[in-house]
């Protein structure tokens, strides 16, 4: 006959299970690039239309969540800002509120065109190799639905 663990067993992978959960949900980045972090549980049909301030609205509304998209330098502000639109529809945003345009340094690992060998064991391994640094433009802004 089978028999099932307690309650008291099951809880600790319950909890477990719960945080993963939770941690899962943060980041909702369907893109490389893409940081979403929703503030709410309550979900909207996709919008047609997404204005753009950098300042607060009059109009009462409900924050979905934050988002933030790093883009490469080439792009046009205008495709950047379009991009960033085409997600904050898909999520059901009216509005972009907060949005600030900002250039970033990524750091990306050294990479050692060679293999690294060692004399002798007993000589320390020297690699000064500083990380390379890739300049990209991050937009922010909160995504908004009015009421």
């Amino acid at each position: 006959m089978l028999s099932f663990p307690s309650y008291n067993v099951l809880k600790p992978f319950f909890v477990l299970f719960l945080v993963l959960l939770i941690v899962g949900c943060v980041s909702e980045g369907p893109y490389e690039g893409v940081n979403f972090i929703r503030y709410t549980k309550e979900t909207f049909p996709p919008t047609p239309k997404v204005e753009v301030f950098s300042q607060d609205v009059e109009k009462p509304y409900t924050i979905i969540g934050e988002l933030k998209m790093t883009f490469s330098p080439e792009l046009s502000d205008e495709e950047m800002v379009n991009r960033m639109k085409g997600i904050f529809q898909g999520i059901g945003a009216d509005a972009i509120i907060g949005f600030k345009r900002e250039v970033v340094e990524i750091a990306i690992p050294g990479v050692f065109p060679e293999p690294i060998k060692r004399k002798a064991r007993h000589q320390p391994l020297d690699i000064s190799s500083p990380e390379a640094k890739e300049e990209r433009v991050l937009l922010r802004g909160l995504a908004i639905r009015y009421r």
